[in-house]
């Protein structure tokens, strides 16, 4: 995913490259036609416009060069500056009529220093170009005559104010440009933030819906794994089958427990016909259980005792007598009421 700071610094690139670019096709068009001009008239004004242009196109090929390989931007740009200040001097020695409509030009320096984004770099660029200027106003004399014809003078003039004023604001377009596509980059991230954020919120409200169905689910398959029912006011049926393990046991103690101390039972019959097999272990559970619910003031009545559970509850011969037994839950009902 692109990052502002990543997008930013390729949109600068492309600025770079786009201003290098044009300027690297003016300058193909003005050393072209200079050329042409100079082999025609073998003007020394178009020589040297010729050389101007050429010393310009060479650092905006440097500069497009460095690009396409990928170098950092501060070290592609520097032949496309340079190319500027060696153009500026050339025009302060050759043309010095022009020195003062060509210099703000250094501008576009200091601009191409600021798509490094780094303040001191582009603080010696603008040290750089003033001094440059001071070079070209103050110690570059002026000529006493004008080698150019007045009204070509003030054409140069002219136009080169236009194309400063012109490549500038070209300039800060594309960056300003570059900066609304970053914040529309910026939003969009945090659109897609968002929304990623309620996905999240929406897959965590399923996942607690399915673990609180799941939960109702146990609640419910535990309920029917070990039923406890009411047989009437104060006594309990507690029906077991299946295999029992101590997990089952254990929650069977927790319910029955719980049921006694609810419905205020005075008798618990455990009926354990459907139980095939109980081991030392269970049978301990269930001796454990008879003594918990006597402590709550109501007895264990036990029916459908095999031979094979008997004989482990006598192996166990512990707490054997706070167990009541009965052939069936029948007969353990009329043994509750018999009590009453």
């Amino acid at each position: 995913m692109l990052t502002s700071s990543a997008f930013i610094e390729q949109t600068y690139r492309r600025i770079a490259r786009a201003i290098a670019s044009w300027t690297l096709t003016l300058d193909t068009i003005v050393l072209v036609s200079s050329l042409v001009v100079f082999l025609l008239t073998a003007s020394p004004f178009a020589r040297d416009i010729a050389g101007i242009a050429l010393a310009s196109a060479t650092g905006c090929a440097l500069t497009l060069w460095f690009m396409a390989r990928n170098y950092p931007l501060w070290q592609a740009t520097i032949p496309f500056a340079l190319s500027i200040i060696v153009c500026e001097l050339l025009v302060a020695f050759w043309f010095p009529e022009l020195r003062l409509a060509v210099a703000p030009f250094l501008a576009v320096v200091i601009l191409l220093a600021g798509l490094q984004q780094d303040r001191r770099f582009t603080i010696g660029a603008m040290i750089l170009c003033i001094v440059v200027i001071i070079g070209i106003v103050g110690l570059i004399p002026t000529a006493e005559e004008s080698a150019i014809p007045q009204t070509m003078l003030t054409f140069l003039r002219t136009t080169s104010i236009a194309a400063l004023i012109i490549a500038i604001w070209a300039f800060l377009d594309r960056i300003l440009r570059a900066q609304m596509q970053a914040l529309q980059l910026a939003d969009e991230r945090a659109i897609e933030a968002e929304t990623a954020r309620q996905a999240t919120e929406m897959a965590r409200r399923e996942l607690e819906q399915r673990a609180t169905e799941q939960q109702r689910l146990l609640e419910v398959i535990s309920a029917l794994e070990l039923p406890v029912l009411k047989l009437d006011d104060q006594v309990l049926l507690a029906p077991l089958v299946g295999n029992l393990d101590s997990r089952r046991t254990e929650q069977l103690r927790h319910r029955i427990l719980e049921m006694v101390a609810t419905q205020r039972a005075h008798t618990v019959i455990i009926d354990i016909t459907g139980v095939a097999v109980i081991d030392t272990a269970v049978a301990k559970g269930l001796i454990d259980t008879a003594a918990a619910i006597r402590l709550l003031g109501a007895r264990t009545i036990v029916t459908g005792i095999r031979p094979g559970v008997a004989q482990t509850l006598v192996h166990l011969n512990a707490g054997l007598g706070n167990l009541i037994t009965a052939p069936n839950p029948e007969m353990a009902m009329r043994l509750a009421h018999q009590s009453i």
